[in-house]
């Protein structure tokens, strides 16, 4: 073999046909090993900061860069264009395509331009030698060479080139889905999509329409594929091809929402660079480039506990996700597993990843959501459940308010991505609901109950239904509707009253036509409607008293008729009923007493007693016996302390506090005459008001409250 160790036998250069070659002694060695095997398209844009990034990393630091990012971002033409704009600085540069692995693309593709051929047959069955060979030629080239290490997308491959090929001498440009591969973290340099302007641009190079909608819907779509450049590229074209064939862009985002970046029909053939830079192709249809960008079905036969997993993310929204989540959502038998695995698909670029948080794209999702459409609810079955476990209520109160938060904006996506129906997922709907309403977020449970109802309606729940009626009606009140709160709570009592007649023995169906009458009559209440209020809360007085006869260690039953005896005593005092007025409300009080001496952990038991003394203090107030009336108002107040500070983002409790401390203001002013005591009162009320009001501006009677607050402590100055 022709000596080619000695650096100082070069001599020059010479052009042959049209090919520049550095001669070494008697050996003529091609200035480009291999040709440049990316293009830098006509539309780049922008990356100018990433090439001097490039550039600093390749002379300044260990004469080594990794580029990635996740597919589709633009690492293969970014390199391009380092290639085209550094070139001349080079001696030798070299270009390889490394899907297959980088070894094995160095052996197929460098012993020709090195005048190796003859030296690798000698030892062809000893691909360790052969590489050895290969590198020895390359280390004793002139410096400075360039070899650019394309599409190396497995860590073992980048691993086995850095151990073969260590003290080659080249700067060395990897292109990589993959993350924490090199020993030197500096070296890696990750990068991310275009920024809207450009990537707005890029799509307007291929498509645009002059109308009004066609901002709102570029947005859109932007929004739709995380701005990735490579769908930018290929769905603006696929749209220019499209158009005279009825593809709209409306249409277009249509489909992409809803089949997840597939196109079928309306996918046509169109020429990008990314099909002749990597798949060496000039033509191939949009939805043959989304399916080479990541190839799920290899993942899923190779590691298929590792596609599981990714499915699992994808499920969840394409958000930023913390370990800690992450381990309560999935429940692993080995945390460390776990974190093994996510660490294992960021390295090989399914997801992004930071010291805190996993994160898979919107593109990634949607392709691998499309791929496995039968599989979703069997992987996202543990999870509804996990969630369903995590939003669990006692009654009209979740039991896990303070720790439930980091999930509650996840439902949303899950239910969407799982792209099914069932009695599961309208159960998390009416738990989210529960939640949504406590923490105050009324926009949140508006739209919770939208949800649920139209899950409901699809899978043909005729309950589910007609609770996620009652949940509207709820929500519509607490914003002040009461018109509409009253539509939906009259569905509720029709749908409730169908299934009762349809199937009587069904105790859960009575339990919920009671509460469809408790509904009726609290907005006929707030509608001044007495009478008709009144004759609801009887209907479901009789009905909870039937259920508790019937089954008399049935807590939820127990509960309701406590529940009944209060609607009736509040209705009779509206009236005038003193006396009746009382009976009621000794009843409810001794019902929730035994049921919070029962289970004095439940929530709704013990704000069950509160409110019950509420009114026997209103109703003893009313009836003279003052020392009475004041013990029931401090307990009121007592156990609304209580239930406050166990859970501080409840703001039904919140508000319970704020008007313990109204009831106790008033009865100091009003009937003790003590303005000291009753001002330090209604200042604690004003403080709880104003917060109220403040934080949870929907909330009508949040506003109205704090004008009461207002006027109870002006009237203390006249």
């Amino acid at each position: 073999m022709p000596d080619v160790n000695n650096p100082n036998a070069r001599i020059g250069q010479q052009n042959i046909g049209g090919q520049v070659y550095n001669v070494y002694s008697d050996r003529k060695i091609r200035r480009q090993l291999t040709t440049a095997s990316a293009a830098v398209p006509s539309s780049f844009l922008g990356r100018e900061q990433e090439l001097d990034d490039i550039r600093a990393l390749l002379t300044r630091h260990s004469a080594i860069a990794l580029v990635n990012s996740e597919g589709g971002m633009g690492k293969t033409t970014l390199a391009a264009r380092y290639w085209e704009q550094y070139q001349h600085e080079y001696k030798h540069l070299a270009w390889l395509f490394c899907e297959k692995g980088i070894l094995a693309a160095m052996r197929d593709h460098l012993p020709q331009p090195l005048d190796l051929v003859d030296a690798m047959n000698l030892c062809a069955d000893d691909p360790d030698k052969q590489t050895e060979i290969i590198k020895t030629a390359l280390a004793n080239l002139e410096k400075d060479c360039l070899l650019v290490l394309d599409n190396a997308n497995d860590p073992g491959h980048i691993s086995g080139f850095l151990q073969y090929m260590n003290g080659l001498g080249w700067h060395v440009l990897i292109t990589s889905r993959c993350s924490k591969v090199l020993p030197d973290a500096g070296s890696e340099y990750p990068i991310t999509h275009l920024p809207p302007h450009l990537a707005k641009e890029l799509f307007q190079k291929n498509y645009e329409e002059h109308n009004p909608q066609f901002e709102a819907l570029l947005d859109r779509f932007l929004n739709a594929v995380g701005y990735n450049t490579l769908c930018t590229e290929v769905f603006s074209k696929n749209l220019r091809e499209g158009a005279a064939w009825g593809l709209t862009f409306e249409k277009l985002l249509d489909q992409l929402e809803k089949n997840g970046l597939v196109l079928g029909d309306d996918s046509f053939e169109i020429q990008t660079h990314y099909t002749h830079n990597v798949r060496k192709e000039t033509v191939q249809s949009s939805d043959q480039i989304i399916e080479a960008l990541y190839d799920v079905a290899d993942l899923q036969q190779r590691i298929p506990e590792l596609h599981d997993l990714l499915l699992q993310i994808a499920l969840l929204p394409a958000e930023n996700h913390a370990p800690t989540l992450l381990l309560e959502l999935l429940a692993p038998e080995n945390k460390n597993e776990l974190k093994r695995q996510l660490d294992q698909l960021a390295q090989k670029g399914w997801l992004s990843a930071d010291a805190k948080t996993y994160r898979i794209s919107p593109v990634v999702q949607k392709i691998v959501l499309q791929k496995n459409a039968g599989r979703r609810w069997a992987l996202g079955e543990p999870m509804v459940k996990k969630l369903n476990a995590i939003f669990e209520t006692e009654g009209y109160h979740p039991k896990n308010i303070a720790t439930a938060e980091p999930f509650a904006d996840l439902v949303f996506g899950l239910v969407e991505h799982l792209n099914t129906a069932n009695k599961d997922l309208a159960r998390l709907f009416d738990r989210l609901w529960v939640y949504y309403t406590a923490t105050g977020r009324l926009a949140k449970a508006l739209d919770t109950a939208e949800r649920m109802r139209t899950l409901c309606e699809k899978f043909g729940s005729k309950n589910g239904l007609a609770i996620s009626y009652a949940n509207l009606g709820e929500t519509y009140t607490a914003l002040g509707n009461l018109p509409q709160a009253l539509t939906y709570f009259e569905q509720y009592n029709q749908l409730e009253k169908e299934l009762h007649e349809a199937d009587p023995t069904n105790v859960a169906f009575k339990n919920n036509l009671a509460i469809s009458y408790s509904k009726l009559g609290s907005t006929h209440t707030a509608l001044g409607n007495l009478p008709q209020a009144l004759t609801y809360f009887e209907q479901y007085n009789q009905l909870e008293k039937e259920l508790h006869e019937a089954y008399p260690q049935n807590v939820e039953f127990k509960n309701g008729l406590a529940i009944s005896y209060e609607k009736l005593g509040s209705t009779h005092t509206a009236l005038g009923n003193l006396p009746q007025t009382l009976t009621y409300f000794e009843e409810r009080s001794r019902l929730g007493k035994e049921l919070h001496e029962a289970y004095p952990t439940n929530v709704a038991f013990k704000n069950g007693l509160a409110i019950s003394c509420q009114y026997l203090g209103n109703t003893h107030t009313a009836l003279g016996n003052l020392p009475q009336a004041l013990t029931y108002f401090e307990q009121y107040n007592q156990l609304e302390k209580e239930l406050h500070e166990a859970y501080p983002t409840n703001v039904e409790f919140k508000n319970g506090l704020a008007i313990s401390y109204s009831k106790l203001g008033w009865f100091y002013k009003d009937q003790k005459k003590d303005n000291v005591k009753a001002r330090f009162y209604f200042e604690k009320y004003l403080a709880l008001r104003e917060e109220l009001a403040k934080d949870y501006p929907s909330f009508v009677e949040f506003q109205r409250g704090l004008q009461m607050a207002k006027d109870a402590l002006e009237g203390l100055s006249q």
